[in-house]
């Protein structure tokens, strides 16, 4: 007997895949409408498609043929705080341009260093320590000095030797100072790149020129397929920092990429060399050099290595004193008089700083210029922000250190 047909068409397996084809083709849809509405706060185009491109408009460096980057020329950064101002000039280094050839008369100073020199955290180009350093010696001395800031963030000896041999120079410096070493330590100290190369390669990344596929390209056009990405890869956290196009396999989830059971010799060796080819490289050009210990605040460092970090340090200040033995060049004791100057800050000057940034992360005025009024308190009477960098008081506690070793050595013309 044949069983009666149901009233019911049977849906084949084809039929099945287009109705779920259908369905999923109208909720990617829907979703993609709600995407471009901006509903979704914190998946709108630029939080989920973001580029190095986009990435270096806001960015105070550039990419550099030899340098792996450089300071952008002709910035002004105001770090969403009205209180803080970083400029650069066309030439690219912070501060007032200078004249070259070198005006006759002046006396001129080159300082090579990293962020602490740059001025990561001093509110203004005033407050850096190679301005507060131009200011102590023309007040001393009243002659024309000017004192130059060559430094540039996360730039070590290796960068600063390049930088000096290609783009210093050509200012025509009389004194060339350096103040490094906690990035050499880093370089010294890091693993993520394979073994510590001489050429630093391990450590310096190539400055990336980002070509997607065209495949990327297509998928990247809708803001579901990246808003997934965004969700559930990491592919977003390299964009957060240039650190990511800048060291050799940045990851900033790293627990601590500074740890070695076995310390190798190369980096610390690095570092002798390239100081002691800056001081023949100065000296090649009619200029001295003054080799500046650097000092730190050691309990910022909290990773598992931080004891290895703090030896590395020490290891480096001794070959420092060693070159400038060997070699003639200056040497300014900058350390203990910084570190003995953060000992006496006061607990309550520290919670100064942590309570200023909790309050100038508020969504209300009011408190955010509290935050600010704090904030310039503990940058009168800190010492450092973190690590090396230094409030605007610690910058100047260091120019007054410097200026104190060019007064009472043999450099400034008679």
């Amino acid at each position: 007997m044949t069983p009666p047909s149901s009233s019911k068409p049977r849906r084949g397996f084809w039929g099945i895949v287009k109705l779920t084809s259908i369905t999923g083709l109208l909720v990617f849809a829907g979703m993609e409408i709600v995407l471009r509405m901006g509903l979704f706060p914190g998946y709108s185009e630029e939080a989920t498609r973001p580029s190095i491109y986009n990435l270096q408009d806001s960015a105070a460096s550039i990419g550099h043929s030899y340098l792996g980057y450089a300071l952008k020329p002709n910035m002004t950064k105001d770090h969403g705080q009205p209180h803080r101002l970083t400029t650069h000039n066309s030439e690219g280094y912070r501060g007032e341009l200078r004249a070259v050839p070198k005006p006759e008369g002046v006396y001129r100073i080159l300082c090579l260093g990293g962020s602490s020199t740059h001025g990561t955290t001093p509110n203004t180009d005033a407050d850096t320590w190679p301005a507060r350093l131009e200011h102590h010696l023309t007040e001393a001395t009243g002659k024309k000095i000017e004192v130059i800031n060559f430094g540039v963030f996360g730039y070590s000896t290796f960068e600063s030797l390049v930088n000096l041999s290609f783009r210093g120079v050509k200012l025509e410096p009389d004194l060339v100072l350096v103040y490094h070493s906690i990035n050499d330590m880093r370089c010294a100290l890091y693993n993520a790149g394979g073994e510590v190369k001489s050429d630093n390669s391990h450590w310096r990344a190539i400055w990336p020129e980002v070509m997607p596929s065209p495949g990327e390209q297509l998928l990247e056009k809708s803001l579901v397929y990246c808003a997934l990405r965004k969700e559930f890869t990491g592919y977003l956290a390299r964009f957060k920092v240039l650190d990511a196009f800048a060291i050799v396999n940045y990851d900033p989830f790293a627990e601590d990429p500074y740890a070695n059971e076995v310390v190798s010799p190369v980096g610390f060796d690095s570092y002798r060399n390239n100081l002691t080819s800056i001081v023949a490289v100065a000296k090649s050009h009619g200029a001295k050099t003054m080799l500046i210990s650097q000092a730190m605040d050691r309990a910022d460092i909290k990773v598992p290595s931080r004891q290895l970090q703090w030896d590395s340090t020490d290891r480096l200040g001794r070959i420092q004193l060693k070159v400038s033995q060997d070699t003639g060049a200056g040497y300014c004791e900058a350390r203990p008089v910084l570190e003995q100057a953060f000992a006496k800050v006061s607990a309550e000057t520290q919670a100064k700083e942590v309570r200023s940034k909790e309050l100038m992360r508020s969504s209300d005025p009011s408190e955010v210029e509290e935050g600010r009024k704090l904030w310039m308190e503990f940058s009168r009477e800190g010492v450092f922000t973190g690590d090396v960098h230094l409030t605007d008081n610690g910058a100047n506690i260091l120019a007054e250190a410097i200026a104190q070793s060019i007064l009472k050595g043999d450099y400034l013309p008679k």
